[in-house]
This record gives C-alpha cells, structure tokens and sequence, in this order.
C-alpha cells in the first residue's frame, strides 16, 4: 500500500482483508499516511487498526464504489447501496484505533441535484454500511465528510459505537449515526457534529425492530435533530434509553435551503405503522435549538418495499422524558400529538425547564381548526402555528406533567400550553 492519498490503494487493502480472512481472520494495521480506496468489503473476525496519523480518503470516483446486491429488504435499498466500508452478514467486525475516515463528501463528484426529491442519494455512497452482522464495534477514530449518511447499521446486533469524533457538513443528508432495526447496540461518549440528524433511530422493515439500545455520554450538535426516533417507521422501537448527553446548534451554517436551524433536541415520531415503547431520555441539556422535543403519532403509511401494502397507524405509549434544560430559538412549541382516534397513550414529562425567547404572536389560524397533517413529513415545523409558546397537546391518553416550566424571556401572545382531547391529563407544580 502507497499510503500517498494519490495512488489507489483499494486492491492491497481488499487483498489483505481477504488473505486474513482464509486464515480465520486478524487486524489489519494502518501506520500514518493517506490510503485512497473505493469500496472495501469486510469480512468475518476482521479488524481495521487505524493508527495515528491513517486515514482512509474515500476515493472521488463513483465507478470505485459499486452497487451492492443486498439481500434485507428495506425501504431504504431504493436510495443507495453504495458505501466505503461495506459487509453483510458477518460477525465480529471493527475499526479501531486513533486515526481516521475521510469520505471528501464536499468533492464536485457527489454533487447533488437540487431538483431531484431525494438529492441524487443513489448515487452517494456512505462511510459505512453494515447490514444483519453481529459483534460490531467501531471505537476511538473520527469519521469526517461524507458523501451522504456516515453510518448506517442495518438488522445488525450487538453493536458497540463508543468515542467517535464525528464531522459531517457540506452535504445533504449528512446524519452521524443512523440505527436500523437492530438489538444490542451501544453509543457512548461520541462527538458529533452534523447538517442533518445526529443520532437517528430508524425502523425500515416492518417485520423488524430495534430494541435494547442504549445511548450515552454523548456530545451532540445538529442542524436538524439531535436525537431522532422518526423518518422511517416501519417496523417497531423498544427499551431505547438516553442519558447524560448534551444538544446544541453547530457552528456550520446547513447546506438546505431553509432559514431555520437545528430543528429539535428530540423527535420520537411513529408515522409509518410502528409501535414506540419504554423509552425513556434523562438527564439532557440544550442549547440553540428551535423545539427541544416532539413526540408524534400520524398516518402517513409509507411502505417499506415497492409495491408493498401500507400500514395501519401504529402505537406510541409509555414514554418518560425527565431532568431536561433546553434554551430555545425561535417560535415551535413543544408538541405531544396524535392524530383523530388514534392517540399517544402515556407520556410523563419530569423535571423539565424550558426557556423560550417569547415575542410569539397568536396564529391566523383558529385552535379548533389547527389541522391535523397526518400525512405530513414529521417534523416540529408542523406546529409552528400552533396555539402555545411552550407545549401543545392533542389527542393523548394519559400525559402527566411534573415540575415542567415553560418561561418566556420576553412576552409571548399565546398561551403556555395548550390541550385539546386530551384524557388523564395530571399537572403538578404548575406555574
């Protein structure tokens, strides 16, 4: 391997992974310089050993990053099978060590067109995409500029995410870590600094579920949102905890064309069939953000393969948000929503202070005729006419409030909170 960032290196590297996989696997070590590659496929008991100084330079060339036959079904095989670091199927795989990736996402070769819906995402490969394998673990290096999503862990189990440095700006669809349906998985003390969703907890197969996920000790700023259960909601989300993390609005300004930045701390949203269940986030400050959390059941009914059949509305129940302090920007409540019969069912809002910076006026648009949107994109600008500065609530089934406090910094025309068809409703220390 030439290490020079000019000569490619994906051969030597392919080679070496497929020598030490005939021998039952090892580490493949990388001294400092510059290794150029297109796709690299990973194999089972493999190890890269990124040492200081190495760093993977995604190569710039789309015809170095063939299209991957994938076997799981997923809604999301129709934006891109393209990825630098790719398996499917294997076990007990890692990239270690203190160096790097760098995807050169901002390149001119993964420009986007603006005029296409999903911003040309077939053809922009991500940094790594590991599909239905077991005992993964990436640890200590730092993952800069993809072309589309950085990570993307699919049907996976047991997988372990923990002291990452995460950068990814300068192109659409820029998440940092995206969790697809899988069980056992880790995300501790990561840094993360991204255009679009941090942490994005994802359901892309109905028949599929993500569960026992934890996520910890992580530092995260997002110009869209920080910790994110939504988007693609096929399947189901169970006993997902998050603590001790903090959520803020990045330096980098967003590639999209909007005004508005750093949509939400937290999204938790069932829009395509999915049932929500058991979470729970302690313990999260934020800052610079426009609504720090919204929890939001509707019908949109997207399938999850093509031609397949669309799902009923799903379920969000039993839902603990608590210790939370959010400084805000901007005029988007906070939102518990459901949509006509079907409710959310059983949220608990605990120690949570939220300071808002007032100046809202009242909407043109009545309480009563506020519409529902239940085929809408999940996101906090749905409510931004919403009739409250601090928490809207509709269609809810057992909501309790303890010690929540919405402050205006300065005066704010609408009403503080806002219910409407909402049944168990317990509000203590109120202001």
């Amino acid at each position: 391997m030439k290490g020079d960032g000019v000569t490619p290196d994906t051969e030597q590297i392919q080679s070496a992974i497929n020598q030490l996989s005939a021998r039952g696997g090892g580490e493949l070590y990388f001294p400092s310089g510059h290794y150029l590659t297109g796709t690299l496929i990973l194999k089972d008991n493999i190890t890269l050993h990124l040492g200081k100084g190495a760093t993977l330079l995604g190569s710039t060339d789309l015809n170095d990053y063939p299209v991957q036959s994938i076997r799981y079904v997923s809604h999301v095989n129709g934006y891109n099978n393209r990825a630098l670091l790719f398996a499917e199927g294997a076990h007990d795989i890692s990239i270690i060590g203190e160096g790097g990736i760098d995807g050169q996402g901002t390149h001119q070769a993964f420009t986007a067109d603006k005029e296409d819906p999903l911003y040309s995402i077939i053809d922009r490969p991500y940094i790594i995409r590991f599909i239905s394998c077991r005992q993964v673990k990436v640890s200590g290096i730092s993952l800069i500029n993809s072309p589309a999503w950085m990570q993307h862990y699919l049907d996976c189990q047991q997988v372990w995410l923990e002291n990452l440095t995460i950068f990814n700006h300068g192109n659409y669809n820029n998440d940092g870590i995206d969790i697809d349906n899988c069980r056992q998985v880790r995300i501790t003390g990561c840094l993360i600094d991204t255009d679009d969703d941090g942490i994005c907890i994802k359901s892309t197969n109905a028949t599929g579920i993500c569960e026992n996920i934890v996520v910890s000790d992580c530092i995260v700023s997002s110009n869209c949102n920080a910790f994110k259960i939504e988007t693609e909601t096929n399947g189901g989300f169970r006993n997902i905890t998050v603590s001790n993390c903090t959520f803020s609005r990045p330096e980098h300004p967003t590639i999209y064309d909007r005004p508005h930045r750093a949509l939400g701390g937290i999204a938790i949203s069932s829009v395509d069939g999915a049932f929500i269940e058991g979470i729970t986030l302690t313990g999260i400050t934020m800052h610079g953000v426009m609504t720090p959390f919204m929890i939001r059941l509707a019908d949109r009914g997207r399938n999850y393969y093509d031609g397949g059949p669309s799902q009923p509305p799903g379920t969000i129940r039993h839902i603990i948000l608590s210790n939370i302090v959010a400084y805000t920007v901007g005029t988007v409540p906070c939102s518990v929503t459901g949509v006509g019969e079907h409710r959310v069912e059983d949220i608990t809002l605990h120690n949570i202070r939220i300071i808002t910076p007032g100046k809202g006026k009242p909407s043109s648009v009545p309480a009563k005729d506020f519409p529902e949107m239940e085929k809408e994109y999940p996101e906090t600008l749905l409510f931004i006419d919403a009739p409250a500065y601090g928490l809207y609530a509709r269609h809810v089934k057992g909501l309790i409030l303890d010690n929540v406090r919405f402050t205006a910094r300065e005066a704010d025309e609408r009403a503080n909170w806002w219910f409407e068809d909402v049944s168990g409703l317990e509000i203590y220390r109120r202001e």
